[in-house]
């Protein structure tokens, strides 16, 4: 073999680790990144950040990131889905799936900044009590459901959903941001230190801040195309693979450390 073949020999068999460790890693993550348009990182509990592609894994405690034109769908081991706009982040602040015990299962999360499409999935049929996604604003419970929240903040406070919310609210505006939430199936329940609401299907709200009750919008502000949608082809019985709907899943790749 000659000199210059060696190091690219060692190089495809390190890259080729890489791709098995993220599959065998895999059984132990909460879940993994089932599309992706953009470019999409995160951040780990010990501050490493790796960046992300198709069939990458994340984990609890994983802080995941989109740019500007990115977006992406997190789908988790019991079929639950995050879709998420560009410019968004969210924590995974903890997850357990456990087929044979429903009542230590969990999915909790954090929307930092940004937007997204929720879609529950097994743990939000067998276990309501342990879903719930949080905000500076408010927490979200479920009760088997599909719902959008977007939070207007710095990032958003141009997107015409947050406009025309923001006009419809019946209070002014504070510090915090305001979070924009509608429902499209099921229902969901959103409460913080000003109170609780719940949202059946078809309706939206507001939350102006994290000590103002949440409120109901006369309309629905546009969510639906600020946020991606959650009505594509859900993937195979199995919860992970298969198309995701939002775009070709062709481009797999392995996760860059």
């Amino acid at each position: 073999m000659s000199p210059l073949r060696l190091p690219l020999v060692l190089l495809g068999l390190l890259l080729s680790g890489t791709c098995v460790h993220a599959q065998q890693s895999s059984s132990q993550a909460a879940g993994r990144v089932s599309y992706l348009s953009g470019t999409m990182y995160v951040q780990t509990p010990d501050n490493k950040t790796r960046i992300l592609a198709r069939d990458s894994a994340v984990y609890s405690g994983d802080v995941i990131s989109t740019e500007k034109a990115t977006v992406a769908r997190i789908e988790f081991g019991d079929g639950s889905t995050l879709a998420l706009r560009p410019r968004s982040q969210i924590r995974i602040d903890g997850y357990a799936f456990d087929e044979a015990k429903p009542e230590s299962d969990s999915l909790l999360y954090s929307l930092v900044k940004g937007g997204l499409r929720a879609v529950t999935g097994l743990i939000g049929k067998r276990n309501r009590q342990g879903y719930r996604a949080s905000t500076v604003t408010a927490t979200i419970g479920i009760r088997g459901t599909r719902f959008g929240l977007l939070l207007c903040d710095e990032t958003t406070k141009e997107e015409p959903a947050c406009i025309k919310a923001l006009q419809d609210a019946k209070e002014e505006r504070g510090s915090e941001p305001a979070l924009v939430l509608d429902v499209e199936e099921g229902s969901i329940e959103v409460k913080n230190d000003g109170g609780s609401k719940t949202f059946e299907v078809g309706q939206s709200g507001i939350v102006i801040g994290s000590k103002s009750a949440p409120q109901s919008l006369n309309e629905n502000p546009g969510l639906d195309g600020a946020l991606p949608s959650s009505t594509a082809p859900r993937p195979g019985a199995g919860g992970l693979g298969g198309s995701t709907g939002l775009g070709s899943d062709a481009d797999a790749s392995c996760t860059v450390q």
